[in-house]
This record gives C-alpha cells, structure tokens and sequence, in this order.
C-alpha cells in the first residue's frame, strides 16, 4: 500500500510539474540593432483559436497613455516549425495583436525602440522617464521597465514569467526580482505573474550596487552616474536615517524583507523636460539630472522619502481598480488625494518627527502648498484635471 501511495503522490506531483505553464522570455541586450532591442517570447499551451497579446496601454502608478505598443516593430508570431501565423494590429495605440490559429502559437518576437529616444512617427506624447525604456547600447546602460518590453496574452496575464537576459559581463542587472540563474553574461529572473513582473524595473550599468540591512529589510541602492558625479554608497550614506526613521514611522519594521532604490542620472535634457521618480510595491526607479553633488544628494532625499512611503498607499492601501489594474482599458482610482497626498505630507512629517528635517521649513513649505492648491478650482477632482490635461 505504501508503494502505490508513493507512486501516486510521484505521479501527482510530476503531472503538476508538467502541467506548469510558463512564459519564458528572451532578452539580448548585446543584439541591439538601429536602437531596438530584440524580444522572444515561447508562450503558453494555448487552446483558443484567436487570441490577443497586449502591450500595455497606461501603467500603475501614471495617468497617462503610454500606449507602448507603437514602440514594437516587426512583430511575429510563430508556430514550432518557424511558420508564421497571421498577424492584425488593432488600435491606434497599436497595443492589440490579435494572432490567427493560436493554438499553433509557439513563439512570438519583436523589436523595441526605447521611450528616452525620439521615435519617429510618435514625438506628441512623450512618457515621463522613470516611467519609460532607455537603450543605450554605446553606453552599455539600460533601463527596464519591464512592461515597456514585455507584454502578455489577453486571459493569461496569471501565468509565471520566466525572463532570461543576455548582457556583457561589464555590466550588472539591479532589481528587486529574484533570480533563478545567474553568471558573467545571463540573468534569469522569476515573477509569479505579469503584474509581478510590471511592478519590477531592471537597470543595467556598470556595477555600482551597495546593499543594507535596515529595520530587517534588505535595501539596494544602485546608481548609474555617466560622469562619477555620486556613488551608490554616496546615496545610501544620504538616506540611510531617513529609511531609519521610515521604519519607526511605521511601526518598528519595514512592510518588505526587499527594497530596490535604483538610480538612473541624465548628463542630457530629456524629452519630458522633467524628473523625478515611480514607485513600485518593492523598488523606485529615478531619473535626475546629473548636477551638482551636494543638490543631487538633496533631491534623491527628498524623492526618496516620498516614493519609498508609497509602499503604504496605493502599493497596500488602494481602491479595486489599483488591485486588479488593466492596461489596456483601466478604470482610473479617484483616490489621488490619498495616494499623493497623504504620501507627500507623510514623507516630509516623518523628517521632522525623527529630526531629519526643519520645523519652520517644513510648516513653511506646507504653507507654499496651501498657496499653490488654492490657485486651482474648487469642486474638480485632481484625477480629472489630469486626465483632461493629457
């Protein structure tokens, strides 16, 4: 009895194996070409005739239309053999691509331009850095932001990601993902689903990456500084309190065993004529300009307490619609009062709460914030105004 129990307990536990479907994704940054960067994607076990894969429309954490999928260009899907399925974009944010016969569908490919770059046909609408895609393949720097390359196929979006990347041994790959491979030149990382994946940015640079334990939490600084203006070591030394204070702020620990500051410095203007950071439940990714040190220590400070606090709210605190968040047609949280709010007071009253920062300054920029929301309407959400802006 014993026997035929242990046999089916193996045979469970291997079909399950077998059973585990997964996306497995291929990406070269050594096989960069006219400023793209080639994407391969084996897919699922498919059993519908038609199916959709989707690039993101707008993203977590934006009220914009990003519409990532202009930024595809000679999409391909493929059967095992190599044969190609036929292939319809659809929308003008060319985000849709309905592919014919999927249950044939092995592997889809595709280049990407990146969003930092003018891409020709698409200079209107400019997406705000940290939350777009940088190939600089000159440079040997690269930012992920992972749903700006990766999309999913519409009903799927559940499914385990599997992400292989290929890079020269020079550079390092920081993130807040868990890695199932590594070694000098391959990366391979793991998220339990695409909105797992999205929520993790990966910046590719020379290694400049310093690692902390605070409040039992791992935190990684890495930074990327064309002209060695600032270290990583500089940026944690420079947030190192405030991260203390954050921790007893909020009850003694950090809500995360792992969080990712990753730092990415412009020595040139950007398209948006902005900077600043995103947030993401387990890391930030900045875009600042390259400037004067002791400013530049200032300003990730100062952005860094904010992000970092939004951990808490949308990340844990949010509405349905921040839960299950749609890319292609979201629904948009009326709670940006909470969500930017109630973050921005919060990171600024735990500076002065813990004698990081001010008083008087403090009651001083609050006042100015005051000034500035009383030049604006009464009675018109902020969500709206945004929305109607873009």
């Amino acid at each position: 009895m014993k026997k035929y129990l242990a046999v089916l307990v193996y045979v469970l536990t291997w079909g399950n194996v077998q059973a585990q479907e997964t996306y497995k994704v291929s990406i070269d940054l050594n096989g960069v070409v006219n400023d793209q960067l080639p994407i391969e994607i084996k897919v699922p076990e498919i059993t519908e005739d038609v199916v959709e894969y989707h690039m993101a429309k707008v993203v977590p954490g934006t009220y914009s239309i990003s519409d990532f999928g202009r930024f595809v260009t000679d999409f391909k899907a493929l059967t095992s053999d190599g044969r190609e399925l036929e292939v319809s974009v659809l929308g003008s944010g060319r985000n849709i691509y309905r592919i014919e016969e999927a249950t044939a569908l092995h592997t889809i490919t595709y280049n990407v331009h990146d969003t930092f770059d003018e891409t020709p046909g698409y200079s209107e609408n400019y997406i705000f850095e940290p939350g777009g895609t940088s190939i600089e393949a000159e440079r040997n720097v690269f930012v992920l932001n992972t749903f700006g390359f990766v999309g999913y196929i519409d009903g799927m979006k559940f499914i385990p990601y599997e992400v292989t990347i290929l890079h020269d041994e020079s550079i390092y790959g920081a993130t807040s993902l868990s890695r199932s491979y590594s070694d000098a030149t391959t990366d391979t990382f793991v998220a339990d689903n695409f909105n797992f994946l999205a929520d993790a940015p990966i910046m590719y640079c020379e290694p400049d990456t310093v690692t902390n334990q605070i409040a039992g939490a791992e935190i990684i600084v890495a930074v990327h500084s064309p002209n060695d203006v600032v270290t990583s070591k500089d940026i944690m030394d420079n947030i190192y309190n405030m991260m203390v204070a954050q921790s007893k702020y909020l009850g003694g620990e950090l809500p995360v065993d792992r969080y990712a500051y990753l730092v990415y410095l412009l020595d040139y203007s950007t398209l948006s004529s902005a900077w600043g950071a995103l947030e993401h439940s387990y890391s930030s990714l900045y875009t600042l300009p390259e400037g004067n040190p002791e400013d530049l220590a200032q300003s990730v400070r100062d952005v860094a307490a904010h992000e970092f606090l939004h951990i808490v709210t949308p990340l844990n605190i949010h509405a349905e619609e921040i839960h299950n968040f749609n890319y292609i047609e979201p629904e948009m949280s009326q709670h940006l009062w909470l969500y930017e709010g109630v973050t921005e007071y919060s990171s600024m009253h735990v500076q002065v709460r813990y004698d990081l920062y001010d008083r008087e300054q403090f009651l001083a920029e609050i006042k100015e914030k005051l000034s500035v929301a009383d030049q604006f309407p009464s009675g018109v959400s902020f969500t709206e105004k945004l929305i109607s802006h873009r």
